[in-house]
């Protein structure tokens, strides 16, 4: 009897490091991260807001902030995105493996793709907010300030700003086939737009300046690239109807962040 149990409990332990028993597995090194340095930045806010009852576009704003941040030097690839499939963590999205980006993703599987990665990893990461995004982006942010009062105006210079430098074609490139940015992060504005876990706001702008929220719609979450694009967090082609404002983004995608607080 005591071979017995202590054959049994053997086994069990066996079992149990392969995982069988629920064992989370060992924690496993994630992707390479650009940290971006605690500088000073301007920041545009996003959100459609208005100022004695007319469009217009919120002030740039000097941000200081207390910590760096650590975000994806690339966005995340069909290897990577396999990888979760294979987990059984994130939908397939028929694109197969290989290293170009993952494209074709709605807002919720990009959420259960951070999900599935802080699992694996040990570390929490999560998409970035719109302000991160514009923070880890640099001189490849096209501001998007149109002209107050005139809407034809505005409506002339939204289409001018996002056609600006827009790919005609649409296929999709490896890492590094858009470069660099100042801050040695990967493809930035490229075809492939990145989703933000940033809702859409509504908002005034007062007298002297600051920012009163009046309305977040958490259905509509916006994707950042050339231009700043809200669209409904079930879409995953813009292209097909969708994004809430200009042109629709040619790709959808993601790239995580790194959060410090939980390093």
């Amino acid at each position: 009897m005591k071979v017995t149990a202590l054959a049994l409990a053997l086994a069990a332990a066996a079992l149990g490091g392969s995982g069988l028993f629920g064992r989370a597995p060992r924690p496993v090194e994630g992707p390479p991260v650009v940290t971006v340095p605690a500088e000073p930045y301007l920041w545009r806010p996003s959100g459609d807001w208005r100022k004695e009852g007319r469009p217009a576009s919120p002030p740039l704003i000097v941000r200081r902030p207390q910590a760096p941040l650590d975000i994806m030097e690339r966005q995340v690839t069909r290897d990577d995105w396999a990888a979760c499939v294979a987990d059984g963590a994130c939908d397939d999205l028929g694109t197969g493996a290989g290293p170009l980006p993952q494209t074709g993703m709605n807002w919720h599987d990009a959420t259960a793709y951070a999900r599935w990665l802080s699992r694996r990893t040990g570390v929490l990461w999560r998409l970035p907010t719109d302000e991160e995004w514009q923070r880890a982006a640099a001189e490849r942010f096209r501001d998007d300030a149109v002209p107050a009062g005139d809407t034809g105006a505005r409506m002339l210079a939204d289409y001018e700003r996002n056609t600006a430098g827009r790919e005609t074609d649409l296929p999709l490139r490896a890492s590094d086939g858009f470069g660099r940015n100042s801050h040695g992060l990967l493809d930035l504005a490229g075809n492939v737009w990145e989703w933000t876990d940033t809702c859409r706001i509504t908002g005034r702008i007062e007298a002297g300046g600051s920012l009163t929220i009046e309305g977040e719609h958490c259905g509509i979450r916006l994707a950042a690239g050339q231009h700043r694009a809200p669209l409904p967090d079930f879409v995953r082609d813009a292209r097909g109807g969708g994004c809430g404002l200009g042109l629709p983004p040619d790709h959808l995608g993601l790239r995580l962040v790194r959060d410090a607080t939980q390093g």
